[in-house]
This record gives C-alpha cells, sequence and structure tokens, in this order.
C-alpha cells in the first residue's frame, strides 16, 4: 500500500495557454477539409422578399451550393420562451421565406470551399425586396402602426403584470417620477460567434463556444429532428461569452443542416461587423418608474412600468424582464410593489441575455429614482438609503424574491467609510468657490439573484483511479470563470491526496449539465462537485472498513488515507480500494433556492463643462458574494463587470437609424473601454455565507456592471445640479453631456 501526496501544480499554470498563444479556440478546429458557410443577409430592416435569384452566385469556382428555405426546409424557432402565451404568427423562420424583419435577417446561404468564394458568391445572390416600413423605438411599436407579424396582429410579445402589498388611499407626501431608458448594449467578446459541424456517420459532433453545450445539443435535436443518431457538443476555449453566446442562433441549426446534405464539414465564423449585426444585444428597456413616500423618508409604494425591446424575433429576450421585476424593489423596503411588464418586437436585432440579465436595468431605474426622492424630499441619500434599508435576512420581498443572508446596513457603512464623503464634500465646495470643474458624488445599491431558477441544477461526476488520479466532469462550462483551477482545489482540498483532472464542455464525456451563466457556477456547479467527492469518500469508508475489518465509523480520513482510529499502521489509501471495482458517484444537485448577492457602489466624478466629458476618479465597490472560493478570480470578475459597467454608463450604445439601418456595426462606431479609462478601484468585501449551498458562495460574476452605472449616472447629476442639469440618459456621451449643459443654460 503506497502513499499518495498530493501533487501541486501551480494552477496558473492552467491559464498559460491563453497569455501564450496556444489555447484552441473553435478557428483553430478548421482544416482543409472544411467548407465555408457565408450568410445572405438583409440590407433593409423590413421587407417582403419577392424573389432570390441564386445563378450567378452557383457559377463561382469553388461555390459547393447555395440553399435557401425552400431548400433546407427547417422548422421555425418558436416565437415564445414559456413567458405568456404561445405567439405562433412570431415564430423565427431560420431562413427568411417570405419576409425579414431586421437588417442582417438570413435570406440565403453560400457553402464553398475557401471564406473569400464563400463572400464573393453572397454578393451575387440578388434578392428583390419590397419595403415595409420599419420600426426601431418602443413608442413605435406600442403604437402599432407597422406590424412586424400580420398574424398577430399586435407588437407585444408578452404582457405581464404584478401587485403586491397593503393599498394605502391617502396622498403620498412625496411622489417622484422617471422615464428612464436603458441603453442597448452589444457583448463585445473577443472571439465572435462561430459554429463547426461535421458527421461521423449519422453521428453529428457540433464544436460551438457555447455556455450551455447539453442546452445546444436538446435544441438541435427538438429542432432539427431526424438530422442526425446523435448530436455531441465540444465547447473548446471560448474567447468571452457574457450571455450572448448561450443563446440560440439560427446559425446554429442551419450549419448542421448543410454539413449533413454536403457530407462534410461546415463551419461559420461570424465577422466583427456581422456579430454586433446579428448577436443578440442586451437591455434596451424603457421604465416610467414612480416612488412614494413621507416627507421624513419613509418609502410606500414602488410603481414601474416595463417596456422591453425584444428586437425582432421575441424568442431569446423576453424572459429578461422578469428578473428585473424579482428584484426591482431593490435592498429596501417598500410595502407596496407593482411591476407592469410588456416586451415588444422591433426592426432590429433580437435582444438576449447579457451579463446581468435583468438585474441592471432594475437597479438602474431603482437606484435613480431614490436618488430623485432624496432631491424632492431634501433628505441626503445615503441617509435616505439608510431609513430604508432592509434591516432583518431572510426577507421576502414584495415580488416573491427570498433574500438569504447579509447585512445591508454595513454595506452601506462600509461604502461611505472608503469613499470619505466629508472630503468630498469640501473639494465640491472647493471647487465651486474657485471655479474648478464640477466635482460629483453618487452612490447605488443593488441586489441581485444568482444561480438560475429555484429548481435549476448542475450536473457532477468524481471518479477515482488507480495509481491517485481523481477525474470530475462538470456540467458548468469555462468561458474565463477558471473552473479548471477552483473545482481541482475543492475536489483536491476534500481528497487530501492525488492530482485531480476537470472534464467539462462536452456532451459526450459529461453525461449531463446544465451550464454556465447567472452566476451560477461556484455555487451549484462547484456545490456539486464537493457534495459528489464526499458521496465518494463516503462509498470508499465503507470498502475501507471491510478492507481493514474495522468498523466504518471508527475510520478517519486524511491525505487519502483511511486509518483505524488507535491503531498505528492500520491503514489504507483510496486509491487502492479501486483496483478491481470502481469508485465514484454522480448527481444532478438542485439548491432548490437562489441566491442574492449584492453590493453598494459610490462614485467620483469630475465634469468638464466645456466638453462635457465625464471622468470617474474613484470608484469604491463593496460586494458581499458569500463564501469566496478564490480571491484572484473574484477580484478579476469584479474588474471585468466594471469595466462593462463604465462603458454602459459612459459610451456604449447600440444605434439604430429610423429606417433600421445599424449605426453601431464596427469598434469605430461601438465604443468600448480601454484601459486608460479605467479609474482607481477600490474593492471591499462582506462575507455573509448563503445558506441554500454547501460552499456558502452566491455569485461574483456581474456585480459591476449592476451596481455602477446608476452611480455613475447620480455622480454626474450631482456634479451638474448647480449648473441646472437634472436629467440625464445613458451613456454619458460628451456630445449628451454637453448639450444638457448648453440647455440648462439657455432655460435658466
Amino acid at each position: 500500500m503506497g502513499r499518495y501526496l498530493r501533487l501541486i501544480v501551480d494552477p496558473t499554470q492552467r491559464d498559460l495557454r491563453f497569455v501564450t498563444g496556444t489555447g484552441r479556440y473553435l478557428a483553430d478546429l478548421v482544416d482543409d477539409s472544411t467548407l465555408h458557410s457565408w450568410f445572405v443577409r438583409s440590407p433593409v430592416a423590413h421587407a417582403r422578399v419577392v424573389s432570390i435569384d441564386t445563378a450567378e452566385a452557383e457559377k463561382i469556382d469553388s461555390v459547393v451550393g447555395v440553399f435557401t428555405a425552400s431548400d433546407l426546409e427547417l422548422q421555425d424557432l418558436p416565437g415564445n420562451t414559456g413567458v405568456g402565451p404561445a405567439i405562433a404568427a412570431m415564430d423565427r423562420p431560420l431562413l427568411a421565406r417570405d419576409r425579414v424583419r431586421f437588417v442582417g435577417d438570413i435570406v440565403a446561404v453560400v457553402v464553398a470551399r475557401s471564406p473569400a468564394a464563400a463572400e464573393d458568391a453572397a454578393a451575387l445572390v440578388w434578392v428583390d425586396y419590397e419595403d415595409l416600413g420599419a420600426v426601431t423605438t418602443v413608442a413605435g411599436a406600442l403604437a402599432g402602426e407597422t406590424l412586424l407579424f400580420d398574424g398577430a396582429a399586435t407588437n407585444v410579445a408578452t404582457e405581464s403584470s404584478l401587485a403586491e402589498g397593503p393599498i394605502n388611499d391617502g396622498v403620498p407626501e412625496v411622489s417622484v417620477s422617471l422615464d428612464l431608458w436603458n441603453n442597448r448594449l452589444a457583448p463585445v467578446s473577443i472571439e465572435p460567434l462561430s459554429v463547426l459541424a461535421r458527421f461521423d456517420g449519422d453521428d453529428l459532433v457540433l464544436h460551438c463556444g457555447h455556455q450551455a453545450p447539453h442546452r445546444l445539443q436538446r435544441q438541435i435535436q427538438d429542432h432539427v429532428p431526424g438530422l442526425a443518431a446523435s448530436v455531441r457538443v465540444i465547447s473548446p476555449d471560448v474567447g468571452g461569452a457574457f450571455g450572448m453566446k448561450g443563446m440560440l442562433f439560427p446559425e446554429y441549426l442551419i450549419v448542421p443542416a448543410l454539413a449533413r446534405r454536403l457530407d462534410a464539414p461546415v463551419v461559420w465564423m461570424a465577422t466583427r461587423r456581422e456579430n454586433m449585426m446579428v448577436g443578440t444585444h442586451g437591455r434596451a428597456q424603457r421604465h416610467q418608474i414612480t416612488l412614494e413616500g413621507s416627507a421624513d423618508g419613509d418609502f410606500s409604494r414602488l410603481v414601474v412600468d416595463i417596456v422591453a425591446d425584444v428586437g425582432a424575433y421575441p424568442h431569446n429576450g423576453s424572459q429578461i424582464p422578469l428578473f428585473t421585476r424579482l428584484v426591482s424593489a431593490g435592498l429596501y423596503r417598500i410595502p407596496r410593489v407593482e411591476v407592469r411588464i410588456r416586451t415588444v418586437v422591433t426592426n432590429t436585432a433580437p435582444i438576449g441575455s447579457y451579463r446581468g440579465a435583468g438585474r441592471p436595468e432594475a437597479a438602474y431605474a431603482l437606484e435613480r429614482i431614490v436618488d430623485e426622492y432624496a432631491v424632492a424630499a431634501g433628505i441626503g441619500p445615503d441617509e435616505l438609503r439608510r431609513r430604508n434599508l432592509i434591516t432583518e435576512l431572510p426577507h421576502r420581498s414584495p415580488t416573491g424574491a427570498l433574500y438569504d443572508s447579509g447585512d445591508y446596513h454595513l454595506g452601506l457603512d462600509r461604502l461611505l467609510e472608503a469613499l470619505d464623503v466629508d472630503s468630498i464634500e469640501a473639494e465640491k465646495h472647493v471647487r465651486k468657490e474657485s471655479g474648478g470643474r464640477p466635482l460629483g458624488f453618487g452612490m447605488a445599491g443593488f441586489v441581485e439573484r444568482a444561480g438560475g431558477a429555484a429548481d435549476s441544477g448542475e450536473y457532477a461526476k468524481v471518479e477515482v483511479e488507480p495509481g491517485g488520479r481523481i477525474v470530475v466532469r462538470t456540467g458548468s462550462t469555462d468561458q474565463g470563470q477558471s473552473h479548471d483551477r477552483i473545482w481541482s482545489r475543492l475536489v483536491g482540498d476534500e481528497f487530501g491526496a492525488g492530482t485531480v483532472e476537470v472534464i467539462s464542455g462536452d456532451t459526450a464525456t459529461v453525461a449531463d449539465g446544465v451550464g454556465t451563466y447567472g452566476s451560477r457556477s461556484a455555487q451549484v456547479g462547484g456545490s456539486a462537485a464537493v457534495r459528489v467527492s464526499r458521496a465518494v469518500i463516503d462509498i470508499a469508508k465503507e470498502r475501507a472498513a471491510r478492507h481493514l475489518e474495522a468498523a466504518a465509523e471508527d475510520l478517519v480520513f486524511e491525505h487519502g488515507m483511511f486509518s483505524v482510529v488507535g491503531s498505528p499502521g492500520s491503514e489504507v489509501s483510496i486509491f487502492d480500494l479501486v483496483a478491481d471495482d470502481p469508485l465514484e458517484s454522480e448527481e444532478m444537485y438542485v439548491p432548490g433556492a437562489q441566491t442574492f448577492p449584492y453590493g453598494f457602489y459610490g462614485v467620483v466624478v469630475e465634469v468638464d463643462p466645456e466638453s462635457g466629458t465625464v471622468t470617474p476618479l474613484r470608484v469604491v465597490a463593496v460586494d458581499d458574494c458569500g463564501i469566496v472560493l478564490d480571491q484572484a478570480v473574484v477580484h478579476g470578475q469584479l474588474i471585468g463587470s466594471i469595466a462593462q459597467g463604465l462603458g454602459q454608463a459612459l459610451m456604449e450604445e447600440v444605434v439604430y437609424s429610423p429606417d433600421g439601418q445599424l449605426q453601431t456595426s464596427t469598434l469605430m462606431d461601438y465604443m468600448t473601454p480601454r484601459a486608460e479609462d479605467m479609474p482607481v478601484i477600490h474593492s471591499e468585501r462582506l462575507v455573509h455565507p448563503a445558506p441554500s449551498n454547501p460552499l456558502g458562495a452566491k455569485g461574483a460574476g456581474e456585480a459591476g456592471c449592476i451596481g455602477l452605472p446608476p452611480a455613475i449616472v447620480n455622480a454626474t447629476l450631482d456634479a451638474l445640479r448647480p449648473l441646472g442639469v437634472t436629467h440625464l440618459d445613458m451613456p454619458l456621451s460628451p456630445t449628451r453631456v454637453w448639450a444638457a449643459i448648453q440647455k440648462a443654460g439657455s432655460i435658466s
């Protein structure tokens, strides 16, 4: 019986492939046998397809085929996602049959032996369009003068309402209202969308950088029935996902159909412009919000009317406003909450999940209206929040959310202490007296739901092999969250010996899985791996008891060895117990509850009135994501989400012209933060374990893009109120801010 010492490997070595250029992304899997697809996309936002002429395209050398809807005969994507009644008239054809509904809608697909030939041939597919007029705003969609789907007789895809809490018939002492727009964003992953399909006999093997390979496997089986005897989905290294790569795109279904028809591997790799055009966008919600209460600052009623733009087809985006509703009351005690939701279709790219997915929209609306209430009531924004924060947890929100653990007052106190608000106010006064650039301070608190649905679990299997190898198979798929590093450590700590290998992202080697999204991986996937590890150890203990001729309760397990209490030398390694019989366990772990991370963000900004430039000078982030499993990984997630929150607040916005042309189709037009745009960030953490999972983890991937945007806008308005500016919409571009200053000056 040998002793097995745990092999300690610097976990950063696992990440070296990404910074040394040795990662294996989908583009690295393309070889000379692969055919290239190029999609013919509509150049108009809304039109009837009169005719399609592919004759010239088919003459191009190296073209294998040109295909339209009549050639492939693929079933539509259903128009609803389980939200409200199904609207069959809003189903999405994979290739347009008689109508296109946004710039980028697929009309035909060319397959050739090289990408250049495919692109050249696509330019020779002639399509005759009859323009139908475009709808690009939620107001236009609600007006219904132009309908996207004739059979639906409306542009409203779903509608729902919630009203909970006691009704007070009295007239509130304070009532403030705002009409807010949460700007449409593009998830700008370094690696654009792509998919590669090949057949091994009748079995489909699909490579796709995807957040939920098992879900994609099921979607292919459901939407392309009979295509393959079996479907295997492999997610290679992924160059950023952010929610977009968990969505279902027509290309994911068309490419395998082409591979089957042509009996050859087929790939689609989107260009940057194509990715901006047809990849799902995020946010795009209008909130008409009212907050009522007493003159001394006690909130009594919150009313939110949400109109969410879901783009041309609702199949990916209709659920997101429900996530907004769940946390619409934020961290506050608000007795009465009313939320109305309408999702509408427009002639724009479909909306899908984007980092935060509904929670940033909720926090932005609520934290903006709380600051408006503070101004109206003459109460400091910090004091107003303090008076209304929830004091006892767990807490059931009127929207049905069960906030699990934390100390909201402590979070606010830590924020104010770290910011030193008195010194900020003193500096604001000095600048005002000296004529310097205005300085502003703003804050925002938020609570988010993490983990996915309460009944949503994750799969894990742990196998112990002779020789000291432990294999973890997990349904959580890594797109930059360092799952290999953390899962190896979690499982290694349970066994105390051996080497740990983590396998994920392949439906053939991992039997089941849910996926990585919604800040769920550590709390659900990591917990599953730990629970299964403990189950394996329990099974091994029974074997060890028989081997050592002792009672199981008399055994202790340390460093991979079972030993008998009080009997030195009577021991056996867990790895020696698997020589003749596999030692393994698996589970689809369902925690049965969501977790609710929360935080407080504060920002100090400087505004240049002559140019309209807003410069964040300091950001303080106080977050409670439960037990932190890896400080470096959590900090990296925080910085990444802060960067995306900064982008939404100051520069990012997808813009369409009135006729539906995308105006921000490249990174020359769609501005994203650069390293030099990042402010000084001070980060602190509170630790209140989540009671719903054995790790006590909550979720840390989305905090910055939820808490930072309202804090930046509140800070900017704090700086500009003395100049008469009382409202700004994101992004706070220099042009927009300068125009608001000029308008306020002309009015005064």
